[in-house]
C-alpha cells in the first residue's frame, strides 16, 4: 500500500516537474523504500534477509554511513565476520554508533586482529566509560596471548555433523543428543529468518565406539514442535528432561507485546511415563512471552535448574539465572550476579558433578566471540576462568558437556575447518583449569647466583598457619598451588645460611619469585676423584678429613664421583682418599689464609687413585731416623691409611720392602733395610692386620733408582730418590 501511495505521488509530480527531475526523485523515493524495507528486515531479526536487500541496494548506489552500520551489524549477526569487519571499517568512526562500534571490535577479535580490537575497545572506553565489558577487554591482547600459549585439550570432529548447524550436545546412557538445523526431508518445509536456514530438531546419535557413531536420528516425534526445538537435558535418573523451545504469538500477542512480532525461548519439563515414553512437555512457572528462558541445565542433585534469559533486571543482553525446586515446586529465578554475568551475553550454563559452573559468554577477554568459561564458588561468589586454547578459538565456541570424570566432553563451535556452521566436537582435557593460586619460586645464594636445590621451603598463610612445606628441585625451583589468599610466607632455615623470610602478594595468576640466601661464612671443599689412567670419575670414594687438632669426619662421594664437605677455619687437614679395589692416597690442605665458601680442589690437587693389582708397587712415606728403625709417631702417618688399605680390601697380601741409598757398607745398608721392613709389618700387625697377609723385605742398597751407586758423587736430594718404602701386591 506505501509502494502504491508512492507511485501516486510520482505521477503528480510528473506533471508539473521536467522529465530528468521526475526520475530523480522517482528513484529517491524507490531508493527510500527499499532501505526502509531492507531495515524492516532487520528489526524483525530477518538478518539473512536484510542483508539480500542491503547487498542489492549497493550495487546500483553507495549507501550512507548509518546504512552500512546496519549492515555490518547484520553481517555479524549471521556470522559473517570478515564482511562485516570491512564494511564497518568502511564506515567513518565518527558515525558508527556506540554499539557498532563494540561490534567492529567484536568482528575484529573474530578474525584474530586482537591488537587492532584493543584500539577500537580504548575508543569504545572514552564513549561509553562505564560499560564493564570495555573495563574487562582493555588491552586485552597480553591475556589472549597467554591463553594461546598452552595448549589445554585434545580436540576432535565427530562424524554426525551436517552442513548446517549442529550444536549444544548432551549425553546420556550412550546416546548424543544435539539440536540440529539439518534438513530431515518433512514434505513441509520450515525455515526461520535469522538465517533462513530449517527449524532446529533435537537429533539423538548413538556412540559405538570411540568417534564412530551411528546416523543421527529424529529423537522424539512427540517432543517435535513447529518451531525450534533444542537444547536438551535429562536428569541424572533419566526420569525427566528440560528443552528450550520457542513461544509462538498470537494476533493479539503481536499487537500488545512489548518485544516486537518475533517468538522468544521458553523452557518446558517433561516426564518420563510408566511405558518408557515421555508424556507432553509442560511449561515451567516462570516463562514469559515478554523474554528468553532457555538453555536448561539441572543441578546432579536435582535441587537447582540454571537457564539463560534475558528478563527485566539482566546484567546484559542473557545473564544466567537459577531457581531452586521443592518436588513440583519452583521458586523466583535468581541472577547468578556480577561474578558470572556480564553486560555481553553468557549463556549454555552446565553444572558439572564437581560443582563447577560451565557456561559461554561473549562479554569477558577471551580469543574469540563466545568462548567457554568455567567458574567455581569463592565464599559469597564466584571465580571465573577462561578455558583456554583450544577449546576456545576465534569463533564462537558453546554448549559444552563434561562426562563425570572431568577429563572426555563435547562442545561445539563454528571454527573454521568444519563441516557446516555449527559443528560439534569431542574434547579430551590435558591440563585442567586450577582456581588454586599458582606459585613458582627460585631459591639462590645471593653472592653466587648458585642456585640451592634439594632445600624445604616453608609457606604460611597471612594468618601464620602452615600451607605447604615444598622442597626446590634440582634447579633450585620450588612449585605450588595454594587457596584464594592476598599473600604468602615463604622460610628458608638451613645451616648454610642465614634463616629468610618474605611475604609475596599473591594475584589472579601465577606468581614468581626469587629467594637470594645470605650465606654464614663457611669454609669447603668440592670435587671429583679420578681413575688412572683414564681419568674417569670414581664413584663412593671415602674421603677422610683428618684435622691437625685431632678431630675428624668422614664423607663418601656420590655415584658421580663428586663430593662436597665443609671444614673448619684456620685448620690443617690431611685429605684420605680409600675405596676397596684402590691404593689409599693422602693429600694436606688447609683453611688458613683461605677465604670463605666453596673451593674446587682439583684445580690445584691431583686427586686420582690407582687401582690395587698384582704385581703393582706403590711407595709409601715412612720416617725414619737416621741409623735407626724403629717407627714413631710421625713417621707412621702413612702406614695407618696402609692399614686401612688392608682392612678395606681383606683378600689383599702385600710384600712392604724397604731401599737404602747407597752410602755406608752394603753389609749394613741390607741388615738396616730389613729391620725397617720388619718394624713396619711389626706396626701393622699390632694394629690389626695378620701378619700371613705381609711379607717385610729389605733390599738394602740394590736397587737404586738413580746413578748414585758407590763412588758416584751426588747430591742429598739424589740419594734421598733411593731412600724409600715401597708395598708391592703379591696376591688378591
Amino acid at each position: 500500500m506505501r509502494f502504491i501511495t508512492c507511485i501516486i505521488i510520482a505521477l503528480v509530480i510528473q506533471l508539473t516537474l521536467p522529465a530528468q527531475s521526475y526520475k530523480n526523485k522517482l528513484d529517491s523515493l524507490i531508493t527510500t523504500f527499499r532501505i526502509a524495507q531492507a531495515g524492516k528486515a532487520y528489526e524483525n531479526l530477518a538478518y539473512a534477509k536484510a542483508i539480500k536487500r542491503y547487498e542489492k541496494l549497493s550495487e546500483t548506489r553507495e549507501l550512507s554511513d548509518s546504512v552500512m552500520g546496519i549492515l555490518g551489524e547484520a553481517y555479524l549477526k549471521v556470522g559473517q565476520t570478515i564482511k562485516s569487519e570491512q564494511v564497518l571499517a568502511y564506515v567513518s568512526e565518527k558515525n558508527l554508533s556506540d554499539d557498532q562500534l563494540f561490534l567492529y571490535a567484536m568482528a575484529l577479535k573474530y578474525n584474530g586482529k586482537y591488537a587492532e580490537a584493543d584500539r577500537m575497545i580504548e575508543k569504545y572506553e572514552t564513549r561509553k566509560p562505564d560499560d564493564s565489558r570495555a573495563k574487562e577487554l582493555l588491552n586485552a591482547l597480553p591475556k589472549i596471548e597467554k591463553i594461546l600459549s598452552e595448549e589445554r585439550y585434545l580436540i576432535q570432529e565427530v562424524d554426525f555433523n551436517s552442513e548446517e548447524s549442529d550444536f549444544a550436545p548432551f549425553v546420556f546412557e550412550n546416546q548424543v543428543y544435539f539440536s540440529s538445523a539439518r534438513d530431515l526431508d518433512y514434505i513441509i518445509k520450515r525455515e526461520y529468518a535469522w538465517k533462513e536456514t530449517p527449524y532446529l530438531n533435537v537429533l539423538s546419535s548413538k556412540i559405538k565406539e570411540d568417534n564412530v557413531f551411528s546416523n543421527p536420528t529424529l529423537f522424539s516425534t512427540d517432543l517435535r514442535s513447529m518451531y525450534h526445538d533444542g537444547p536438551v537435558f535429562f536428569s541424572k535418573d533419566g526420569q525427566e528432561l528440560f528443552i528450550t523451545r520457542n513461544s509462538w504469538h498470537t494476533f493479539v500477542d503481536n499487537l500488545t507485546s512489548k518485544k516486537g512480532k518475533y517468538n522468544n525461548l521458553r523452557i518446558l519439563r517433561s516426564v518420563k511415563a510408566a511405558d518408557g515414553s515421555w508424556m507432553k512437555p509442560e511449561e515451567l512457572p516462570f516463562n514469559n512471552k515478554e523474554y528468553s528462558c532457555g538453555h536448561a541445565c539441572l543441578s546432579p542433585d536435582g535441587s537447582t535448574l540454571y537457564f539463560t534469559s534475558n528478563m527485566p533486571g539482566s546484567i546484559g543482553g542473557t545473564d544466567i539465572y537459577y531457581v531452586k525446586r521443592d518436588g513440583d515446586t519452583w521458586g523466583e529465578p535468581l541472577n547468578l550476579g556480577a561474578d558470572i554475568n556480564t553486560e555481553g551475553d553468557e549463556m549454555f550454563p552446565f553444572m558439572h558433578e564437581s560443582g563447577r559452573l560451565y557456561f559461554a559468554s561473549n562479554g569477558r577477554v577471551g580469543v574469540g566471540g563466545l568462548d567457554m568459561y568455567v567458574a567455581e564458588e569463592k565464599g559469597d561468589g564466584f571465580a571465573v576462568k577462561n578455558m583456554g586454547y583450544p577449546i576456545n578459538t576465534e569463533k564462537d565456541d558453546f554448549g559444552i558437556y563434561l562426562a563425570e570424570d572431568g577429563v572426555n566432553g563435547y562442545f561445539s563451535s563454528n571454527r573454521e575447518g568444519g563441516k557446516g556452521d555449527d559443528d560439534i566436537y569431542r574434547f579430551k582435557v590435558l591440563k585442567d583449569i586450577s582456581f588454586k593460586k599458582g606459585l613458582k619460586g627460585k631459591l639462590i645464594d645471593k653472592n653466587t647466583r648458585q642456585i640451592i636445590e634439594n632445600t624445604p621451603v616453608k609457606l604460611t598463610g597471612p594468618d601464620g598457619s602452615l600451607i605447604a612445606e615444598v622442597t626446590t628441585d634440582a634447579e633450585g625451583i620450588l612449585v605450588a598451588e595454594v587457596e584464594d589468599i592476598a599473600s604468602i610466607t615463604a622460610d628458608v632455615n638451613i645451616t648454610d645460611y642465614f634463616p629468610y623470610s618474605e611475604t609475596i602478594a599473591l594475584s589472579s595468576e601465577t606468581a614468581e619469585f626469587e629467594m637470594a640466601l645470605i650465606p654464614r661464612p663457611f669454609w669447603g671443599i668440592y670435587g671429583n676423584v679420578f681413575l688412572l689412567p683414564d681419568m674417569k670419575p670414581i664413584p663412593e670414594v671415602t674421603l677422610r678429613m683428618e684435622a691437625k687438632n685431632g678431630d675428624m669426619a668422614t664423607i663418601v662421594s656420590g655415584a658421580d664421583g663428586k663430593f662436597k664437605t665443609k671444614l673448619d677455619a684456620n685448620t690443617d687437614y690431611n685429605l684420605v682418599f680409600t675405596k676397596k679395589g684402590f691404593f689409599t692416597k693422602r693429600m694436606p690442605y688447609t683453611t688458613v689464609g683461605r677465604d670463605t665458601g666453596y673451593v674446587n680442589i682439583n684445580e690445584f690437587m691431583q686427586l686420582e687413585l690407582e687401582k690395587a693389582e698384582v704385581g703393582k708397587s706403590i711407595e709409601i712415606m715412612i720416617l725414619y731416623d737416621l741409623g735407626k728403625w724403629n717407627i714413631g709417631e710421625d713417621a707412621a702417618v702413612e702406614l695407618d691409611d696402609m692399614i686401612q688399605f688392608l682392612k678395606d680390601n681383606p683378600d689383599v697380601k702385600i710384600e712392604l720392602g724397604s731401599h737404602t741409598d747407597a752410602r755406608g757398607s752394603s753389609q749394613s745398608n741390607q741388615i738396616l733395610s730389613q729391620k725397617r721392613a720388619q718394624s713396619a709389618v711389626d706396626y701393622m700387625v699390632e694394629r690389626g692386620i695378620a701378619r700371613e697377609r705381609m711379607t717385610a723385605k729389605g733390599y738394602g742398597e740394590t736397587k737404586l733408582k738413580n746413578r748414585c751407586a758407590d763412588g758416584v758423587p751426588c747430591s742429598e736430594e739424589e740419594h734421598q730418590v733411593n731412600r724409600r718404602s715401597e708395598v708391592t701386591i703379591v696376591a688378591m
